[in-house]
């Protein structure tokens, strides 16, 4: 169907200022339908007094032409008065606006310039950041508009001039320039806030600069006007220029007033970017920018933050790497250059207001039934246009509001009323509001259903409910439905539907999370990156909301204007590409209303689509800020979340909520939306995540959709996977049309840029074509990082009559656009200059060749070998390109290996690089490779460098070790005892490791004794620690038991000592192929039980060891301590050497079992005690008893002796 908007039907070939002017006569067309509709003695009353008001404005005009805020400036208290208009400013426009819609319908041709004004101040008033340079701009844009009034006293638009011209022609063709200025600055405005305070600071005098040419245009635009005017009405050129005069002085405090407009954190900001030696020093140190990031972080915590800057990203925000990474690039690029990149962004903007305008007018009818507005001398209730509310509300008597419970219950008991009478009525001969077919909504306008339904009246949560908000409520539902209906949509209809939603992102959440193992191996840190970005936010939304049981019946009724929402943010979201940039944005695809309305539709659409994309990650490789932009789009929703969150606890801290406390109201508001992301902490707490689970799906791929169209879903191009294409270069017809200076420069060419002795970038190929004019031309490549770029360039005339080809490179990402001054050869083969970051300052040199092949232009020697001995180096440069050429036709080992070599020194360089660890010499090293590969061999390299980085130093999250303080690149140690809010996280050094720590969230202090689990992986530390640490526990214990089990038996038979070679195992194969039952246990005991051998070198392993967590239950795979220090994670066989260890030792008892263990010993050696001393009493009983026998024995003998010796001596 053709649209409104688009009387072709082709709304794609409409320029911007063709879709100003369409919107604008949609409008008009509205409105006069609107009044011919809206003719009650209110609006009559109204537009007479509008009219008044008019042609006040009129006799003001016609007596002083210029008055404006800046006038008043000039005459009084200049400042103060010049403050007052900016803050006014928001006041003034809708009645000029108004105004100028009367001059519109007398003299057309304005329309364009009206139009545009009404979307740029629309746009910004969606905006609203307040800020004042802004502000100046829209205040001296609405002076230049100001100007047109004046158009009012010329009635007959045929009539003519003195000079025979009428005012149409006089005007036309300015009020079209003036057109596209309005869209230029409003771009120019967008640009700007969308940029960090940051970057507003350092580049301040380049946006100030940028900014204040709006001005000075705008005000030679309102003397343009004038001039115009004056001559057609025959006013003396003596008096315009006079006034005019008073006008300019009036612009110079403008001026200054603009240069000092800036906020206290940007002062202060200002400030501390002077102390550190100014913009040029900062821009240059990235520690000194990670600091000023961090004061951003701090001052957006203390001061309103920004609608239009950018998003909080999440519930916490963190600066990282990649924060420093965009900050660089938005430093170096011009205003000039961020307002053409915006340009499109805006345009998208620009549509999106021009529907909105457009559906607000058409909405400017009436449902069936709605009363007319006739008096407002009877009481408030007579401004209600719904008949029904308009009975209650003046039986009730109430005033111009009401408490938001006390009008639902009695809408609900009015309903009740109606039905009961229906009922009793004979025949139905009662005149009821309740249809039979809608009896079933009756039933879900309940006591139970008062707070849904209260909340859908009180959009901003005050409690009350006024005239105005019902008007708007009963505006907005869809046109078929009878109010009862739009009722017990928003008591029973919006939870059953939002739980749909709810069942939907979290599938699509799992299913993107199930992807992770599948991913092409260049995408599967920017998809670990995005899922890190969104995961928590988007499960903190779905576990908080409460849903309801979804009845099929239901569903059916409510299904028509469900589909209808969702089409309608499905357009809004295509329309900017899926690319929500700012809040006001965001406002342009949800339309007017309450976050929570469409919260779920919205993360719904944009989960999908990044589903699709992530889905593409399988095959393809897309480029890294694909799924950046998405994330960012994501955060903008979360921050309006936040946003009203914060607005909701403020509404909950006064007023008639005072009877609850906050806590409570988040409880029941909004089907309980907002309650965890009010306090988040203690959901997401260690404590909780380590019983907390997360759904899980399997991904089936026939199960999706198989026809997504990569080109329509992807708003970046795809990034080149075949490297080695054959280049096949043809001539166009544009370059036979060429003029003659251009010809030379046309065709492919392959070179350097330089900033040292060798290229700053790997080497540019690109084939340069002549435009369409044929005195320009122009050339799209991919680099070798894998990104598009393109070429556009002119030639100049010098002074000494040669040719100077200047042209810049621009990618399609967020780097910033190099300039390029060169000059051809006498042979026109060699294309030499100078380049750099702006076309006023081209420091470096560059050198391009067109008969060159890569192949031998990587043998040619640095430029500055050829400066020091040019025939030296030419012989090097022959002997070199042949030597490489006849290796590489006969595919020589030396060349193969030479081409090895270079490849590996890429990695070792480009990894350091990207991790900012670049030691002295590497820099120098890496350029020099730049130099010795063709581009597509730099682009294989790139390509394969980003999995290459995974797979040798996994991506781990952003943590500091607990003892040491640095951060952890490589393995990271989680202690499975320790944290109640967060893990404790170790670096896997000896000293760490076996540290004693305390933190305060800690009851005990961390122990070397603890049990940990190594992690060797990109971690997401809330969807996956609890389920690693449950996994560690039991993996654990499992070890434990083996070990346990095994060394039982050896104590009894005393067959194995630790770490001793297994005979039964033998050595490992000599193919890297695991030996014979490696993965877990040896050979099998007796009693059935196998010795656990390490995966590694097939010895018996015993405590301490590592046990694998993520092999099957069945492998029981184990890996020696020293195997794993050595060769710092294994893969053999099924084993990944990413895959997670928990560390076996002997299990310390804990207080309580090792108080009775004492008591154990204790008792036993008391009973050994015990048992001793009687044996001792025994023994020495034994032994008394054989001394008396001795001692008697003695007494015998020495008797007998004395018996003999007296005998003798007898």
């Amino acid at each position: 169907m053709q649209s409104t908007l688009d009387p072709t039907g082709d709304g794609d070939n409409l320029s911007t200022t063709e879709r100003i002017g369409c919107a604008s006569t949609v409008v008009d067309h509205a409105e006069e339908a609107y009044q011919v509709y809206d003719h009650s003695k209110l609006t009559k009353a109204m537009n007479k007094s509008g009219d008044l008001s008019d042609t006040i404005k009129t006799a003001v005009a016609g007596a002083q032409p210029f008055s404006s805020p800046v006038k008043s400036a000039y005459e009084g208290d200049s400042m103060e008065a010049l403050r007052n208009g900016v803050h006014t400013l928001v006041d003034s426009l809708p009645g000029l606006l108004r105004a100028l819609d009367e001059v519109a319908k007398l003299h057309p041709f304005i329309q364009i310039a009206v139009g545009a004004f009404r979307i740029v101040v629309e746009l910004d008033l969606k905006r609203r950041d307040n800020d004042k340079k802004i502000a100046c701009l829209f205040l001296q844009m609405r002076d230049m508009m100001e100007a047109l009034v004046q158009l009012r006293s010329i009635k007959d638009q045929e009539a003519t001039g003195p000079d025979g011209m009428t005012i149409e022609a006089r005007m036309q063709r300015l009020i079209k320039q003036t057109a596209d200025d309005i869209t230029s600055c409003g771009n120019a405005c967008d640009t700007y806030s969308k940029k960090r305070m940051i970057v507003k600071v350092i580049n301040s005098s380049l946006w100030d600069s940028t900014l204040k040419s709006y001005i000075e245009l705008f005000e030679k635009r309102r003397q343009d006007f004038t001039f115009a005017l004056a001559i057609h009405i025959g006013t003396a050129v003596e008096d315009a220029h006079e006034m005019l005069g008073v006008l300019s002085s009036k612009v110079d405090i403008l001026l200054d007033f603009f240069v000092n407009a800036v906020t206290p954190e940007q002062r202060e900001l200002a400030a501390i970017v002077e102390k550190m030696g100014g913009a040029a020093v900062v821009m240059r140190q990235d520690e000194t920018l990670r600091e000023l990031l961090q004061f951003q972080s701090t001052t957006q915590l203390t001061v309103t933050h920004s609608e239009f800057t950018e998003p909080q990203q999440g519930l916490e925000h963190n600066s990282s790497e990649e924060d420093l990474v965009f900050l660089r690039r938005d430093l170096l690029e011009s205003p000039g250059v961020a307002i053409q990149r915006n340009l499109e962004v805006f345009e998208r903007k620009i549509r999106m207001q021009q529907r909105e305008l457009a559906q607000e007018m058409r909405g400017m009818v009436h449902h069936e039934g709605d009363r007319v507005i006739e008096a407002v001398t009877s009481g408030p209730h007579d401004r209600i246009v719904d008949p029904d509310i308009h009975v209650v509300w003046r039986e009730m008597r109430w005033p111009g509001h009401v408490k938001a419970r006390h009008f639902v219950l009695a809408l609900r008991d009015y309903y009740r009323e109606q039905s009961e009478a229906k009922k009793r009525a004979p025949n139905g001969s009662f005149p009821t509001r309740v249809r039979d077919d809608e009896e079933w909504a009756l039933e879900w306008v309940t006591v139970n259903r008062l707070q849904a339904i209260a909340e859908a009246f009180d959009d901003d949560a005050s409690g009350f409910i006024t005239v105005a908000e019902v008007n708007r409520f009963t505006a907005s539902r869809p046109k078929d439905w009878s109010l009862l209906h739009w009722l017990a949509y928003w008591a029973i209809g919006w939870q059953t539907t939002t739980t749909h939603y709810r069942q939907q992102i979290v599938c699509l959440l799992a299913k993107m999370v199930s992807l992770g193992p599948r991913m092409h191996e260049a995408n599967a840190r920017t998809v670990q990156v995005y899922l890190r970005k969104i995961f928590k936010e988007i499960h903190t939304l779905t576990a908080s909301f409460r849903g309801a049981f979804p009845y099929e019946a239901l569903r059916l009724r409510f299904q028509s204007y469900v589909d209808d929402e969702e089409n309608r943010l499905r357009e809004g979201l295509e329309t900017v590409h899926y690319d929500i940039d700012a809040m006001d944005t965001l406002k342009l695809v949800t339309g007017p209303g309450r976050i929570e309305r469409f919260l779920f539709p919205l993360l719904y659409l944009l989960l999908k689509r990044d589903f699709e994309i992530i889905r593409l990650c399988q095959n393809v490789v897309i480029h890294r800020d694909e799924l950046w932009k998405s994330a960012d789009s994501l955060g903008w929703v979360f921050h309006a979340v936040d946003k009203r969150q914060k607005e909701l606890s403020g509404r909950f801290g006064r007023g008639d909520h005072q009877r609850l406390d906050i806590e409570q109201h988040f409880k029941v508001f909004a089907c309980k939306m907002f309650e965890l992301w009010r306090d988040h902490k203690k959901f997401w707490s260690l404590e909780n995540l380590r019983i907390l689970t997360f759904p899980e799906y399997e991904y089936v791929e026939e199960e999706e959709d198989q026809h997504v169209d990569a080109k329509k879903l992807l708003n970046f191009p795809l990034m080149v996977q075949d490297a080695y294409t054959l280049v096949k270069d043809f001539i166009t017809e544009d370059d036979l049309k060429a003029h003659a200076p251009i010809q030379p420069i046309l065709g492919r060419w392959h070179g350097y840029i330089y900033k040292t002795r060798w290229p700053s970038l790997p080497m540019l190929s690109f084939c340069f074509h002549a435009s369409p004019d044929g005195l320009t031309y122009e050339a799209k490549e991919i680099a070798a990082q894998g990104t598009s770029y393109s070429i556009v360039g002119g030639y100049t005339v010098n002074n000494s009559g040669s040719l100077e080809y200047n042209f810049s490179w621009t990618y399609v990402v967020r780097i910033p656009k190099v300039y390029f001054t060169g000059t051809l050869d006498q042979d026109g083969e060699r294309l030499s200059g100078f380049w750099g970051l702006s076309e006023a300052d081209k420091p470096y040199p560059f050198l391009f060749f067109k008969r060159i092949p890569p192949e031998a232009l990587i043998a040619r020697p640095p430029p500055a070998d050829f400066e020091e001995n040019r025939i030296r180096a030419l012989w090097r440069y022959a002997l070199t390109a042949v030597h490489n050429e006849v290796r590489r036709k006969l595919f020589s080992w030396s060349y193969l290996r030479e081409r090895r070599d270079i490849r590996k020194q890429f990695y070792e360089l480009g990894g350091r690089a990207g991790s900012n660890a670049l030691r002295p010499g590497d820099q120098e090293r890496l350029e020099a490779l730049y130099n010795l590969a063709s581009s597509e061999d730099m682009r294989i390299f790139f390509a394969l460098k980003s999995g290459r980085e995974l797979q040798a130093r996994p991506f781990q999250n952003v943590i500091y070790c607990d003892i040491c303080g640095q951060r952890i690149y490589d393995a990271r140690l989680i202690c499975l005892s320790c944290g109640k809010e967060s893990t404790m996280d170790f670096c896997d050094k000896i000293a760490c490791r076996e540290a004693t720590a305390t933190r305060y969230d800690l009851a005990q202090p961390h122990v070397p004794s603890h049990d940990f689990v190594k992690v060797r992986r990109a971690l997401d530390d809330y969807r996956e620690i609890g389920k690693l640490l449950r996994t560690s526990v039991a993996g654990l214990q499992r070890a434990r038991n083996i070990i346990g089990a095994t060394a039982s038996l050896n104590q009894d038979k005393g067959t194995l000592s630790t770490h001793e070679k297994d005979p039964q195992v033998g050595e490992k194969q000599a193919d890297g192929a695991p030996p014979p039952n490696a993965g877990g246990t040896g050979h099998s005991s007796d009693a059935g039980i196998s010795t656990p051998i390490c995966l590694s070198c097939s010895l018996a392993v015993s405590y301490p060891c590592w046990y694998c967590i993520d092999c099957p239950a069945t492998s029981n795979v184990f890996i020696c301590q020293q195997c794993d220090e050595r060769r710092g994670g294994i893969s053999l066989g099924g084993h990944l050497g990413s895959h997670s260890l928990v560390c076996c030792k002997v299990k310390e008892a804990s207080e309580d079992e090792a108080k009775k263990i004492s008591a154990q010993r204790l008792r036993a050696l008391e009973d050994k005690l015990g048992n001793l001393a009687e044996g001792t009493e025994r023994r020495l009983s034994a032994v008394e008893g054989r001394l008396a026998g001795l001692a008697a024995q003695m007494e015998r003998i020495e008797r007998l002796l004395e018996s003999s010796t007296g005998s003798r001596s007898a």
